[in-house]
């Protein structure tokens, strides 16, 4: 029960320092590459077994890992914007309501069996999208903002898709999961200095050189995030999944959702409320379902 809670808390706390970032001047492109160095550095050195880094590429899901290390650093970068400009509540919910996107290409393309429930669960999540992001009638809506969210809930859904492919439906990965990871994080830490390179060069903006501040930023979101994949897998080793997920996806929106309101004041209108629940609901059905 302990790897489960600190599942929980640490990649509750992912959503919570993004949400600081912001606050506190963090700049988003050195903190993100530098969480993804550490996060790598700390993958490869847990690996139970002996390896060759020179082995790697002819590793059956080194491609998988590839994509999935550069959409998951698009992802995080949204992860990011959507906790400083939407909130933590929001980005948490969207976030775990992606769990929808692989659950239907399980249905499509590997011909897994559609329940009732778990149809419910899915048409329910669709309404609790809608109310979560519906506004006063005389409110403005910055469609700009709304889709930070939309994207992260498609592009988590991908990279949830790709990792289970890769995880469960190629043979030999074994006991590969930290490489793996190891890889994920490599490839999305190149692509992040990549970026910040560039975006040095063409600008020479002050701004974008080096800022202590958010290298350390960087490597404590490292820690967590590398955390948070390591309980994550430890955790499920000692739950059915049909248990471990819907705890663990429920529970990260239901504390996310209370520390936007208790930390950050964020304000949500009792429909906005009602769509959080609708969408408890709908990973609870979905879940289930299978």
């Amino acid at each position: 029960m302990i790897y489960l809670i600190l599942a929980i808390v640490i990649s509750t706390s992912i959503v919570i320092t993004f949400r600081l970032f912001s606050k506190y001047s963090i700049n988003n492109t050195q903190a993100i590459t530098a969480n993804y160095l550490v996060a790598a550095i700390l993958s490869f050195a847990i690996h139970p077994e002996a390896y060759s880094f020179a082995g790697l590429p002819g590793k059956n899901w080194f491609i998988f890992s590839c994509i999935i290390g550069a959409t998951f650093i698009l992802t995080f970068f949204l992860f990011a914007l959507s906790a400083q400009k939407v909130g933590v509540a929001i980005t948490s919910v969207t976030s775990k309501m992606s769990v929808v996107i692989p659950v239907s290409i399980g249905i499509f393309l590997y011909t897994e069996p559609l329940t009732v429930v778990k149809l419910i669960g899915i048409i329910v999540s669709l309404l609790a999208f809608y109310l979560i992001f519906k506004k006063k009638s005389n409110t403005k809506i910055d469609y700009r903002l709304i889709i930070l969210p939309i994207f992260l809930f498609l592009g988590n859904g991908t990279n949830d898709s790709l990792t289970k492919h890769a995880t469960t439906k190629l043979p030999g990965f074994g006991n590969d999961f930290m490489l793996f990871l190891g890889v994920v994080f490599t490839v999305s830490f190149i692509i992040g200095l990549i970026i910040w390179l560039v975006s040095w060069f063409r600008t020479k903006d002050n701004g974008l050189r080096i800022s202590t501040r958010s290298i350390l930023a960087g490597a404590w979101l490292g820690l967590l995030n590398f955390g948070s994949s390591y309980y994550f897998i430890v955790a499920l080793g000692y739950f059915d999944s049909s248990v471990f997920f819907p705890i663990f996806n429920v529970s990260i929106v239901g504390l996310s959702a209370l520390s936007g309101f208790f930390l950050f004041r964020e304000k949500l209108l009792p429909v906005n409320w009602f769509g959080i629940f609708l969408a408890v609901c709908a990973i609870i059905l979905v879940a289930l379902g299978g």
